[in-house]
């Protein structure tokens, strides 16, 4: 496995040693990546984000709209959940992209709801408006059927720092 060379100083004995001590250290290793590392206790398992569905606006404020998710979370868990649409409410690609607030025609999201991080699988319907998005001074039209881009962005133990994402276009019912 591993080349025997001439350690400098070292007598023959203690480079048998030194090998000896890699391959340990590197098979220890190799354990670890197979078993995986170990989580919190807390993130016992793996988290889950999807989105189900199509969006619903409501019936009486075309701002607000319903975002269906199925989700598993541990410990501390936070959610943003968004729709965009673009003028002709159309399936458009460029809402992907970074800065597309800036193209978009109507923008609801939410920082404001809660999820239960509990390792559990919880199928939830969130509301969206514009509450956020009229304090930031983005673009506040009405939602209209067609298409958005829907984005459900979970953080918990598993995801502290950056989300575990679904985010894709969907389809937007009235």
């Amino acid at each position: 496995m591993f080349e025997r060379r001439n350690i400098g100083h070292l007598n023959p004995m203690t480079q048998g040693a030194v090998h000896m001590r890699k391959r340990w250290t590197l098979g220890a290793a190799a354990a670890l990546v197979a078993v995986g590392f170990a989580a919190p206790a807390s993130a016992a398992g793996p988290t889950r984000a999807e989105l189900v569905g199509a969006v619903q606006i409501d019936s009486e404020d075309p701002t607000v709209a319903y975002i269906t998710a199925n989700y598993r979370c541990y410990g501390e868990g936070f959610l943003w959940v968004s729709v965009k649409q673009v003028a002709d409410r159309s399936r458009d690609t460029a809402l992907l992209g970074d800065g597309s607030s800036g193209i978009s025609a109507a923008w609801s999201m939410s920082h404001r709801v809660s999820v239960t991080c509990d390792g559990k699988v919880h199928v939830q319907t969130f509301t969206v408006d514009q509450f956020e998005t009229d304090l930031f001074g983005f673009p506040n039209g009405d939602l209209e059927e067609g298409f958005g881009y829907v984005q459900f962005c979970l953080f918990d133990d598993n995801y502290p720092n950056a989300p575990l994402s679904d985010m894709e276009l969907r389809r937007v019912h009235d």
